[in-house]
């Protein structure tokens, strides 16, 4: 029976052993969340905000009202413009070119806009992350409590053992 039990004592220290975590993987945890809060930190430092989007549509908005159309200037040759005129107009306006980036400038927004949405995610994840974390360190912990426990147990059920032997 006492053999029984110190098997079962052995049994479920060789299970405690080959299942708990290791300093290793927590510490491999560890790093994996760092580098996750070095992600995050880099795509908060370098995304646009709402403000710098509002700003880029007010701009585009602005261009868009004080571009010349094709009507406004057939409306100036009719009205017998003076090359003078042209010359001052074609320096003020816009052109294809000025706006050409307009759309590339949109999508980026938009990109921008989608990864900053994200970031409430990955926060929340890193949060759960750190949260299991805790546990497992602490759960570590406990593990090791019962391991000192059980391996002084067996000491002294050895002890005991030997003192019964030798009587």
């Amino acid at each position: 029976m006492m053999e029984q039990l110190l098997q079962r004592i052995f049994d479920e220290l060789a299970f405690l052993r080959a299942n708990m975590a290791t300093k290793d993987d927590v510490a491999a945890l560890k790093d994996d969340i760092r580098a996750l809060e070095s992600r995050v930190s880099h795509i908060e430092q370098t995304m646009a905000t709402k403000d710098d989007i509002a700003a880029m549509d007010k701009r585009i908005s602005q261009i868009e009202q004080t571009m010349a159309t094709k009507n406004d200037i057939a409306s100036i040759e009719q009205r017998m413009a003076t090359k003078d005129d042209i010359a001052s107009i074609e320096q003020r306006m816009a052109t294809k070119d000025d706006v050409a980036d307009i759309p590339f400038i949109k999508q980026a927004v938009m990109e921008t806009l989608e990864t900053i949405n994200e970031i409430p995610a990955i926060k929340q994840t890193l949060a759960e992350a750190l949260r299991k974390l805790d546990d497992v360190i602490a759960s570590q912990a406990r593990q090791e409590l019962v391991l000192q426990s059980l391996a002084f147990r067996s000491l002294e059920q050895e002890n005991e053992i030997r003192a019964l032997k030798a009587k």
